[in-house]
């Protein structure tokens, strides 16, 4: 499923959920400031290839995680997720 969100500076993304996210790393220390998923904590998601910010990984307290990708950022392949 997708959503839209805007972060502090008002910059909106348009991104779909995901249960993994192949290639992509992750970039610095996760952190719940800001969150857009309450009870979820997030990591910047990078392209492992080119290092271009792809979204989000989100994890709860629990350990429940998903990917929330940019989807303007997503190229389309034959075996490509669908949110």
């Amino acid at each position: 499923h997708a959503h839209v969100f805007a972060n502090p500076e008002g910059i909106r993304f348009e991104i779909g959920c995901f249960a993994a996210a192949p290639g992509v790393v992750l970039l610095g220390e996760e952190t719940s400031a800001y969150t857009w998923f309450r009870s979820f904590a997030w990591t910047v998601a990078s392209c492992a290839r080119c290092g271009v910010q792809l979204g989000w990984r989100y994890r709860s307290s629990a350990g429940s995680v998903f990917y929330g990708l940019i989807l303007e950022r997503l190229r389309a392949t034959g075996d490509a997720p669908r949110p």
